[in-house]
C-alpha cells in the first residue's frame, strides 16, 4: 500500500516498523560484508572528506557510515519502491561537481550537507530537510528507527561510553545511506571503470 500523498513510499504502522521491517533490514545488514562501493563513492565513504563526530570516535563513525550504506543496499533488495533511484540527487551532485571539480568531493559535500540537515529525531514526512523521506523506499520513519537500532546495538557492545550525544551517530549513518543513494544515480559513462 502506498503512503497517502507519498508515491513511491510504503505506508506502515509504527508498531509494525519496530517489530518487523526494522529488524529484518537490520538483520540483513549484519549479514553483509563491508561495502565495496564504486571509485568515487568509496573514498567518500572511507575518507576524511567529512567528519561528524570527534576524532577519537572515528571508528564508530566509520561503522555507522557503512551500516547506512548497506541499509540502502538491503532496501533495494527487499522493497520494490526502493528500486527506483532518487533522481533529484543527480542535479545536486552535478551542481556540486561544478564547484568541487571531482566526483568524490562532490559526493562527500552533498551527502554531508544533507546528512547534517536531517533531523536526528523522527523526521516528519513533510519536513524538507528530511531527505530520508525523499529517497524511494520504506520511508523516513523506517530509516530513522533503523539508524537508532544500529546505534543501540553498537553502543551495547562498547567497553566505554560514547564521547558525545549518541543521537548524533544518526548523521554518519544517513551520510552512508545517502552515498549509496547517490551511487545509484551517478552517470556510469563519466566515472572510472570498476576493476
Amino acid at each position: 500500500m502506498t503512503a497517502p500523498g507519498r508515491p513511491g513510499f510504503v505506508a506502515v504502522d509504527s508498531g509494525l516498523i519496530a517489530q518487523t521491517l526494522v529488524e529484518a533490514v537490520f538483520a540483513r545488514v549484519q549479514q553483509l560484508d563491508a561495502p565495496a562501493p564504486s571509485e568515487p563513492v568509496g573514498p567518500a565513504l572511507d575518507g576524511a572528506h567529512q567528519a561528524f563526530v570527534s576524532k577519537d570516535e572515528a571508528p564508530v563513525e566509520q561503522q555507522m557510515r557503512q551500516a547506512g550504506y548497506l541499509a540502502r543496499v538491503v532496501e533495494v533488495e527487499l522493497f520494490d519502491p526502493a528500486k527506483k533511484p532518487a533522481d533529484w540527487l543527480e542535479p545536486l551532485l552535478r551542481g556540486r561537481l561544478g564547484e568541487a571539480g571531482e566526483w568524490t568531493v562532490a559526493l562527500a559535500e552533498t551527502c554531508g550537507d544533507l546528512a547534517r540537515a536531517e533531523p536526528v529525531g523522527r523526521p516528519a514526512p513533510d519536513d524538507p530537510a528530511a531527505t530520508t523521506w525523499r529517497v524511494p523506499g520504506p520511508g523516513g520513519h523506517v530509516r530513522h528507527y533503523l539508524a537508532r537500532r544500529t546505534i543501540e546495538d553498537f553502543l551495547q557492545g562498547r567497553d566505554r561510553p560514547f564521547d558525545g550525544d549518541p543521537a548524533d551517530l544518526k548523521i554518519p549513518w544517513v551520510y552512508g545511506f545517502l552515498l549509496r543513494a547517490c551511487e545509484e544515480v551517478l552517470p556510469a559513462d563519466e566515472l572510472p571503470a570498476r576493476e
